[in-house]
């Protein structure tokens, strides 16, 4: 089973490696000068295309952890701890998957409305992200909203345990956790600088060389292009947007892998696109799905927090920036080619 699945691992990256820029979601742009102290690996890991960019030769002890919380926080892997805890068993609360529950919940605690990791059963039921997704039927619906909620979780004893028919689905957190434990690595390790893509979430991490502050471009989800691009510090940044994952039913309609657990629908918000840029890797991936879901009439408030910042769009193409943040659109970007 364990080789199967590096084998797996192995023909995917493989197969997508020339096709990596195109499906980033986010992306660094790289400098001018070759940074020629760099270890650098491709890998297929968390379902997903990862660049690993480091210094001091630590690209290979990155791609190791990032395998090891993969096989811990995999929902769809029959032998991971998430799986296990889903059909009945017990899991150590300060295991790496224990870790990322127990902040999750807080996080829906602090945040209320919108992500919540005790969806799993919901995922499930919709297969959007598998070979055979399903649309439900209402009353499949009803039962398995009432297996939703952080009141299912119990955490007791140094173990957490589930109610019956409650799942733990990490999607929309587990990214960011795992960069969070990549950045404590490369810190452990004295490494001072490094760059590492999840596709939908990133770690700046460190300083650059040369002192020039990191340059991130944001995917149109409309096209081709790029919305525009942030120059920053080290930092994490996550993007959501309903083109990332969907499938289309027989009757045409589109279904996008963004769950309400009110409803049990996928969601329907009038953003395309939401990037949350802070400090931490778990906060960046929660917020970006969070505000995402929430729409435009509950974006002023996230435009103006002092803890992360954001770009969004709408589907109208209107652009939304967090005060401060460093934000060139590429409308602005070609307009200023033109005249020079």
């Amino acid at each position: 089973m364990v080789f199967q699945k590096k084998f797996f691992r192995y023909l995917l990256c493989i197969a997508g490696g020339l096709a990596l820029a195109a499906v980033c979601v986010i992306s660094f742009l790289h400098d001018r000068q070759p940074e020629t102290d760099l270890s650098e690996q491709n890998i297929f890991v968390m379902d997903t295309y990862c660049e690993i960019s480091v210094q001091d030769g630590k690209a290979s002890a990155v791609s190791r952890l990032l395998y090891e919380l993969e096989d811990a926080l995999d929902a769809f892997d029959a032998e991971s701890d998430i799986t296990r805890l889903n059909t009945g068993g017990v899991l150590d609360a300060d295991s790496a998957a224990g870790d990322v529950i127990q902040k999750s919940l807080a996080l829906q605690e602090q945040e209320k409305g919108g992500v919540d990791i005790t969806a799993g059963a919901l995922t499930r039921l919709w297969g959007i992200t598998t070979e055979n997704p399903h649309v439900p039927t209402e009353q499949e619906r009803r039962e398995v909203l009432q297996t939703i909620g952080a009141a299912h979780v119990h955490i007791s004893d140094g173990k957490i345990t589930l109610d019956a028919g409650t799942q733990i689905d990490l999607g929309a957190v587990a990214k960011g956790y795992a960069l969070d434990c990549a950045a404590e690595l490369l810190r452990e390790q004295g490494v001072p600088y490094g760059k590492i893509s999840l596709t939908s979430s990133m770690l700046l991490y460190g300083e650059k060389p040369d002192g020039t502050p990191f340059t991130v471009a944001i995917r149109d989800p409309d096209g081709a292009g790029t919305l525009g691009t942030v120059q920053t510090d080290s930092c994490f940044l996550s993007t959501s947007g309903g083109y990332e994952r969907f499938f289309t039913a027989e009757d045409g309609t589109k279904y996008s892998h963004i769950l309400s657990t009110e409803s049990g629908y996928p969601i329907e918000t009038d953003l395309t696109t939401v990037t949350v840029f802070c400090d931490s890797g778990l906060l960046s991936d929660y917020l970006s799905t969070r505000i995402y879901m929430g729409g435009t009439a509950a974006l002023e408030e996230h435009l103006h927090a002092e803890e992360y910042k954001i770009v969004a769009a709408d589907t109208a193409g209107r652009l939304y920036v967090s005060d401060g943040l460093a934000f060139q659109s590429a409308v602005q970007s070609n307009e200023t080619e033109e005249t020079e």
